[in-house]
């Protein structure tokens, strides 16, 4: 993914509108691009800073934007985990009814 199309997805990560994919791509690009990072935080800025200011609530912009960018990674992981699982139950009873149904 380059800058152009990370600038892109900002208002759908923010949102948490990103497919697994993506939101893969969307954060390896984001930690590693100084320019992106800048981008999102000011965008996470905008968009969070205006309602907390009305709350009088603290932010931590930084820290905050770390976690979203790890829970990301962690839904990321856990569904290709998912997908292994079945996969592999998958094979396992298309292994059973075929030496099952042979017998």
């Amino acid at each position: 993914m380059d800058c152009k199309e990370t600038q892109r997805c900002i208002h759908l990560f923010l949102r948490d509108e990103l497919d697994g994919g993506t939101a893969q791509e969307f954060v390896e690009h984001v930690r590693s691009c100084n320019e992106c990072m800048e981008e999102l935080t000011i965008e996470y800025l905008l968009s969070e800073g205006m309602s907390r200011l009305e709350n009088a609530d603290d932010i931590d912009v930084k820290k905050e934007l770390g976690e979203m960018l790890n829970r990301t990674m962690a839904r990321v992981k856990r569904k290709k985990q998912l997908k292994a699982g079945l996969f592999l139950l998958m094979s396992m009873l298309l292994c059973m009814f075929l030496l099952g149904g042979t017998g």
